[in-house]
């Protein structure tokens, strides 16, 4: 499961999930987020380089199709799709109500979705820990969120 010239791997990763509410039609809605555990790899000035930290990725251009299928199998609302002010396309959650997209920017650079601000809205938030090797690319990384240890896991 991996993509020739992805700029993040790991042999393992996690599939986050937790409740957002659109911005839209105020609807509440189960997002979905990709994270990884420590010792994960990312290409930094052209070299991969190991990450010690936990982290979670979005503006996800590039996913192994074996991933995408596990994604849109939880979340048909997670699906590629271009946002505005994008210009290219990116793996995004969207209201299973009225088929906008979540901005990305919400959900992992603002307080609450995937970027809590309290043990409470941490705990919230559920990792699945997915065995198989993983690789993206993605522009948006998130090195060591706060509460993470927090989040359950299983």
């Amino acid at each position: 499961m991996h993509i020739s010239d992805a700029n993040i791997r790991s042999p393992r990763y996690y599939i986050a999930h937790t409740q957002a509410q659109c911005a839209h039609c105020g609807q509440w809605n189960r997002v979905l987020a990709l994270a990884l555990p420590p010792n994960h790899e990312m290409v930094v000035d052209g070299r991969w380089q190991t990450a010690g930290a936990n982290a979670f990725l979005f503006y996800i251009a590039d996913l192994p199709r074996a991933v995408s299928r596990r994604l849109t199998g939880l979340s048909p609302g997670f699906r590629l799709a271009s946002g505005e002010g994008q210009r290219n396309s990116y793996w995004a959650n969207h209201c299973k109500n009225c088929g906008r997209m979540f901005s990305d920017d919400g959900l992992h650079c603002e307080p609450g979705g995937f970027m809590p601000t309290q043990g409470e809205e941490a705990e919230a938030i559920q990792l699945s820990h997915v065995r198989q090797g993983f690789s993206a690319i993605a522009a948006g990384y998130a090195l060591d969120p706060e509460f993470f240890g927090l989040i359950k896991k299983r």
